[in-house]
C-alpha cells in the first residue's frame, strides 16, 4: 500500500466539519452562500458548507462517528462553544439559521480551519459593543489592528488556547492562526475561484445536514501534509487531479455516507479521469479478494474503445513511448480482444500485491496461455513480455510489471511471485475470502456494487501500513483510543462512476456503533465451557420468564432476563433435540445417555423422573394425548418407547417393527402417530404402539432429512419428503404421491418443512453446502428466494416467529465464519445481520412484553444478550 491513507484523510477532515457546528438551510439565494466564500483563502483543502440550528443537536447529539474522528475532547469544547457563543442571547439572533463554513488550509506541518458565519443582518457598533461585554463574562478577550482591522482575541482553556476573531463585511470569521486570518483580509492574496464557488453552490442540496466542497487541485497537498512520502500505489493513482468534488451527508447511525458530483478537467494527467467517460457496471471481482485484503480498487469498462484512446492520450499527454512502442507488435490489441473490462489491484495485510483481470471469455485462456505465458509448474505461468498489462489498462499495474499468473474460474490473478499465488490458492481452497468477514457482509449493505471504480481501505488489515505512513501528530491520534475512535472504523472507501464527463460519487466510512447490533450487550453470562444447546426462553411464573441452556460438561443453566443466574444443575448426557415446556411449566427433555428428565421451573425433578430409556433418543420427546390419555414418546433409532406422565414406560410400544432408521421425532398425523424412516417409509402408529399403516414413498429411495406435513393442522395433510437425490415428494394418505426433482441438492442437504409465509401450506428450506433455498410447494416447486454464504453451512436453521404477528425469521449460523444471519420470509437479511456468534442462538422476546433480543454465544464461552434497536 505504501502510504495509502488519503480517503482516510479526506473522510477525517470531512467530519471534523461536521461536528463543529451542526444544521443547515440555506435560502437558496446563489450571491448570499457565495459571498462568504470568496474571502477564503485558495489553499483551502476542504471546505464544509452547515447551519446553526437547534434542531440539529437531535440529529447529531448521539452521531458517534464526529466525536470518534474529531476526539472526545476537541468535541466535548466544541459542544461548550456552541452553546455559549452560538446559543448565547447576544449573538443569536443575528447568526440563528445562518450558513456556517468551516474550511480546513495547510499551516507548516498541520491543519488549521476558519468558521465563516455571515450574520443576517449587520450588526451596528453599539450593539456589537454590547456583545463582547456579555461574552467576556465567560472569556478573555483582547484586541489587536491587523490590516485596518480590529482583531478580537478570545481566550479559552489553556494558556495558548487563543482564538483570533474579525467581524469584516457583516461575515465573522474565526481560526487559530493569524496569518489565516490575515490572508482574509489582504485583498491582494489569493483566494478561491468563482468557477469552483459556483460549482459548489450548485451541487450543494438544501436537504441535507452537511455538505463538503472539495478543490482537487489540493489533493498532493494533503498527501504531502499527512503522508511521510508523497507517494504510493494508490495514492499516485489520484495524483494531478483537477475539477472539483460537492457531497452532501446521508445520515446513518453506524456510517458516515457522503454522495455528490466530480468534475475533473478535460485534458487531466490523472489516471482515474479515464473513467469518466464509461458508465457505471456491475463489480464483482472483489468476491475473489482474500480476507487479508489491506486495501484494493476495483474498475470496470463499459466501453473499452474509448479507453483505449483515453488511455493512448494519457500516455502521450505524459510523454510515455512505451505504449507506442508495443502497438506497433500489435500484441496491445491482441490482448485487447482477450481481456475483460474487469480489473482490479490488492495490497493484502502481508504487503503482497495482487492483480486480477477478468476474461472476455475462459476459452480465451488458451490463446492467452500461448502467445504471451510460460508455463511454470502448479497450474502458474508467468508473461513472457514486461509492460504488457501497463499498455493495456494503464496505471493500475504499473506495480505488476511482468507478473506470474493463475487462472481461477474466468479471473486471471496475478502477482509479483508465485509464491504469491500459492498462498492465494490456498486461501481459495480454504474460501478464506473478504466477503466472508463480518465487516464486509455490513459494507456490502451500505454501499452498491455498480461503478466504474471503487477504492476500498480495511482499516484493521491497514493497520500497520497507516501508522507507519502518517506524520505526527496525526499517528499520535490514530493510535489514541482513549480520546479517538479510528480503531472502530471498519472501512473506508470511495466510488465513482461515470456520467457524461463527470462522475457521480460517494464516500464511505463503516463505524462499530456502540448502539449496532452486536456491539455493545445489555448483559452477558460467564461459562466455563462452550453451550451445546441454543438458549430456550421458558415461563417461570405469572410475571417473568427464564432462559435455560446446556454447556459442554451437561449443566444446564437457568438465567433470568437481567442475566443473573437463577439455579444450575448437572445432567446426565447431552440433551437431543429441543428442550420444551408443557402446560403444568414443567420441562420435559432426552439425554445422549438414555434418560428422560422431567423438572420444574426451579431445576427439582419431577416425582418419578429422570427415567432410564432402554435405548439412545434420536430427537426430542413427544407429548401426545391418544384415547384421552396423555403418554410421552421417545424415538430412538429403532423402536418408539412411551412413558406415562409419572414416568412409568409402557413396554407395548416397544414391540414395534420398521425398515430402516427412524428420522426426527414423531408428530401426530390423521389422528395417528407418524414416522418417517431412511428406507422411503411412512409408519402410521396406533394408541397401542403398534403399525396401523405402512406408507412406501418411493421405490428404491432413501431418506435422510425427517419428513413433515403440507397443511400442519390439517387433519387430511399430505405428507412430505425430500431424499437423498434431491427428489422431493408429495404424498398423500390416498391416492398417488406426487414428485419434483430439486436441482443444487446434495445427498448431504438439510431440509425442513416449516410454514414460514401466510400461506396455509409449509414451505421447504434447504440448505446445501453453502446456498440456502426457499421453496413454495403447494402444488409445484417454486423457488422463494435463495442466498449464497462463503463457507459450508452445517447446523440447520432456525426458526423464530415474531410477537404481535411479526412473522416467521429463519436463522443460519455459520460456524466456520463465525456469523449469524436472520432473513425474514421474503427472504431479506434483518437489519443489523450478520452478526459475529456462533450456532445456537436466540431471536425474540426473553420476558413478557420485553424488547426484541439476539441471545448468542461468542468464543469466549459467554453468552450475550444484545436488544435489537431497528
Amino acid at each position: 500500500m505504501r502510504n495509502t491513507i488519503i480517503l482516510s484523510v479526506i473522510l477525517f477532515v470531512a467530519v471534523v466539519a461536521a461536528s463543529i457546528y451542526y444544521f443547515r438551510d440555506l435560502d437558496g439565494e446563489h450571491n448570499r452562500a457565495a459571498k462568504p466564500l470568496r474571502y477564503l483563502p485558495d489553499n483551502a483543502l476542504l471546505i464544509a458548507a452547515i447551519g446553526n440550528n437547534e434542531a440539529s443537536d437531535n440529529i447529531f447529539k448521539d452521531f458517534e462517528i464526529f466525536e470518534a474522528l474529531l476526539g472526545k475532547q476537541d468535541f466535548d469544547l466544541i459542544s461548550e462553544f456552541k452553546i455559549n457563543l452560538l446559543r448565547h442571547e447576544a449573538l443569536k439572533k443575528y447568526v440563528d439559521d445562518s450558513e456556517v463554513y468551516i474550511s480546513f488550509h495547510p499551516e507548516g506541518k498541520k491543519t488549521e480551519s476558519i468558521l465563516t458565519i455571515p450574520t443576517s443582518t449587520a450588526i451596528a457598533s453599539s450593539e456589537f459593543a454590547t456583545i463582547l461585554n456579555t461574552i467576556r463574562k465567560q472569556y478573555k478577550i483582547n484586541d489587536i489592528d491587523t490590516l485596518g482591522h480590529k482583531v478580537y482575541q478570545i481566550q479559552y482553556g489553556a494558556k495558548d488556547s487563543t482564538l483570533f476573531s474579525v467581524y469584516y463585511n457583516n461575515i465573522f470569521f474565526a481560526t487559530k492562526s493569524i496569518n489565516l486570518l490575515t490572508r482574509i483580509l489582504d485583498k491582494h492574496s489569493k483566494h478561491l475561484p468563482d468557477s469552483q464557488i459556483d460549482f459548489f453552490l450548485k451541487g450543494d442540496s438544501r436537504n441535507t445536514a452537511l455538505s463538503i466542497y472539495f478543490p482537487h487541485q489540493q489533493y498532493d497537498s494533503i498527501v504531502n501534509l499527512y503522508q511521510r512520502r508523497n507517494s504510493g500505489a494508490f495514492l499516485d493513482l489520484f495524483k494531478n487531479m483537477q475539477g472539483q468534488s460537492v457531497w452532501n451527508i446521508n445520515f446513518k447511525q453506524d456510517a458516515l455516507m457522503l454522495t455528490g458530483e466530480s468534475e475533473l478537467d478535460q485534458y487531466s494527467e490523472n489516471y482515474v479521469s479515464l473513467f469518466k467517460n464509461q458508465e457505471k457496471t456491475s463489480q464483482r471481482l472483489y468476491t475473489y479478494f482474500p480476507s487479508s485484503t489491506a486495501v484494493y480498487m476495483e474498475c470496470s469498462i463499459s466501453d473499452r474503445t474509448r479507453f483505449q484512446k483515453d488511455l493512448k492520450d494519457l500516455f502521450k499527454r505524459r510523454k510515455e513511448k512505451i505504449a507506442e512502442e508495443i502497438d506497433t507488435t500489435g500484441r496491445r490489441e491482441q490482448l485487447t480482444n482477450l481481456m475483460g473490462n474487469d480489473i482490479a489491484f490488492v495490497e493484502t495485510a502481508s504487503s503482497s500485491f495482487i492483480g486480477y483481470i477478468r476474461l472476455e471469455n475462459k476459452e480465451s485462456w488458451v490463446e492467452l496461455e500461448k502467445d504471451f505465458l510460460e508455463n511454470l509448474q502448479d497450474s502458474i505461468y508467468r508473461f513472457k513480455s514486461s509492460g504488457l498489462l501497463y499498455a493495456q489498462f494503464g496505471d493500475l499495474f504499473k506495480e505488476l510489471p511482468r507478473p506470474y499468473v493463475t487462472r481461477i474460474d474466468d479471473v486471471l490473478v496475478l502477482a509479483n511471485s508465485s509464491r504469491t499465488l500459492k498462498d492465494y490458492k490456498d486461501d481459495v481452497e480454504r474460501r478464506d475470502f473478504l466477503t466472508g468477514t463480518l465487516g464486509f457482509k455490513n459494507f456490502e449493505k451500505l454501499q452498491g456494487n455498480e461503478a466504474n471504480v471503487t477504492l476500498f481501505v480495511h482499516t484493521r488489515n491497514a493497520n500497520s501500513k497507516l501508522l507507519n505512513s502518517l506524520n505526527q501528530p496525526f499517528q499520535n491520534n490514530f493510535k489514541d483510543k482513549e480520546n479517538f475512535g479510528f480503531q472502530d472504523f471498519y472501512s473506508w472507501s470511495v466510488q465513482l462512476s461515470g456520467n457524461a464527463g463527470k462522475f457521480t460519487s460517494q464516500l464511505y466510512a463503516l463505524f462499530k456503533s456502540k448502539n449496532a447490533l452486536g456491539a455493545t450487550p445489555e448483559w452477558t453470562y460467564s461459562f466455563e465451557n462452550k453451550a451445546i444447546t441454543k438458549p430456550y426462553i421458558f415461563e417461570h411464573s405469572d410475571t417473568s420468564q427464564f432462559i435455560l441452556i446446556q454447556e459442554l460438561d451437561h449443566t444446564v443453566h437457568a438465567i433470568s432476563p437481567q442475566g443473573q443466574k437463577l439455579w444450575s444443575t448437572v445432567f446426565a448426557g447431552r440433551v437431543v433435540g429441543d428442550i420444551q415446556q408443557l402446560e403444568d411449566r414443567s420441562m420435559l427433555l432426552v439425554t445422549d445417555r438414555n434418560r428422560l428428565y422431567r423438572f420444574d421451573t426451579n431445576g427439582k425433578p419431577l416425582k418419578g423422573f429422570s427415567v432410564e430409556i432402554p435405548d439412545e433418543p434420536i430427537a426430542q420427546p413427544s407429548v401426545v394425548t391418544l384415547q384421552g390419555k396423555t403418554i410421552i414418546l421417545v424415538p430412538t433409532r429403532k423402536k418408539i418407547h412411551a412413558f406415562e406422565m409419572n414416568g412409568t414406560h409402557q413396554n407395548n410400544w416397544g414391540t414395534l417393527e420398521i425398515e430402516g432408521d427412524i428420522l426426527g421425532p414423531v408428530f401426530n398425523a390423521h389422528n395417528q402417530i407418524a414416522i418417517g424412516t431412511t428406507s422411503g417409509k411412512i409408519y402410521l402408529i396406533n394408541e397401542n404402539g403398534q403399525k396401523s399403516r405402512e406408507i412406501r414413498i418411493g421405490n428404491n429411495i432413501q431418506l435422510r432429512n425427517p419428513i413433515g406435513l403440507l397443511q400442519e393442522n390439517s387433519p387430511n395433510s399430505d405428507f412430505l419428503a425430500i431424499d437423498t437425490t434431491g427428489r422431493l415428494y408429495i404424498i398423500p394418505t390416498e391416492g398417488t404421491s406426487k414428485s419434483f426433482l430439486l436441482d443444487r441438492m446434495a445427498a448431504s442437504s438439510l431440509a425442513d418443512f416449516v410454514n414460514i409465509n401466510t400461506s396455509p401450506h409449509s414451505e421447504l428450506v434447504n440448505i446445501n453446502n453453502d446456498l440456502l433455498r426457499v421453496y413454495d410447494i403447494a402444488d409445484s416447486t417454486r423457488l422463494l428466494f435463495e442466498y449464497n454464504f462463503t463457507k459450508t453451512i452445517n447446523d440447520r436453521p432456525q426458526y423464530f416467529r415474531l410477537p404481535n404477528n411479526g412473522g416467521f425469521r429463519i436463522g443460519v449460523a455459520s460456524k466456520a465464519t463465525n456469523l449469524i444471519y436472520l432473513f425474514n420470509s421474503e427472504g431479506g437479511l434483518e437489519n443489523g445481520f450478520p452478526v459475529e456468534g456462533q450456532p445456537l442462538f436466540h431471536y425474540g422476546r426473553i420476558n413478557y412484553n420485553s424488547d426484541i433480543y439476539l441471545l448468542c454465544m461468542r468464543r469466549d464461552h459467554k453468552l450475550y444478550a444484545f436488544k435489537h434497536q431497528k
